[in-house]
């Protein structure tokens, strides 16, 4: 990875910075983000929204879980909506199917966003499952971590971590409308989806 995406100790500070969270809650993001991310190395984000899949269903024993990405419905999406959102059902939860061991996480998305913004809404999304996976309370306890608290800016920090190393593997193949100009338009695009 280049240097320029590379995410070290001068970047996690200056991520706990802009979301005002402490250096160790990110460090810890990190380290769990380091777990999970051999899975998603040279892989386009379609993959690793899959990659997270899997994850989910190994560290939750649950072979039937799936993740659904589509658009709102049309007229679904105002000015005052996020510009996406998503949804965890768990098991005995029946949606789109009678099967009751199913589970799904459903991202839903402005389908109206430019390429570039959609992925990072979309990676923010995936950073809401990949928190019930990776720090799952009852696993999980002494992390200091409390997704229920730190949510939204701990989706915003994996976001980062996943885009980061994403635009780094779209510069191979040279396609703008993917890509940020550099890391610190990645931080500031979480940011603003922070702050919305």
């Amino acid at each position: 990875m280049s240097d320029e995406y590379k995410i070290d100790d001068a970047k996690i500070n200056e991520i706990a910075k802009a979301f005002s969270i402490d250096k160790h809650i990110v460090e810890i993001l990190y380290k769990a983000y380091l777990g999970f991310s051999p899975y998603l190395e040279k892989q386009f984000l379609a993959h690793a929204m899959r990659g997270i899949e899997c994850y989910f269903r190994k560290r939750m024993k649950n072979d039937r879980f799936i993740v659904i990405c589509e658009p709102y419905k049309k007229g679904e999406c105002s000015e005052n909506q996020s510009q996406a959102s998503s949804y965890y059902y768990p098991p005995k939860t029946v949606i789109r199917c009678n099967d009751k061991q199913n589970s799904s996480f459903i991202i839903n998305y402005n389908e109206d966003l430019p390429e570039k913004e959609l992925r990072d809404h979309i990676a923010h999304e995936i950073g809401h499952l990949f928190l019930l996976a990776a720090f799952d309370k009852e696993k999980d306890q002494g992390t200091n971590i409390n997704t229920e608290i730190n949510t939204e800016p701990l989706s915003s920090i994996f976001g980062i971590f996943t885009m980061s190393e994403r635009n780094d593997f779209y510069t191979n193949f040279d396609i703008a409308a993917r890509n940020h100009k550099n890391w610190q338009e990645i931080l500031a695009s979480f940011l603003k989806i922070h702050n919305s």
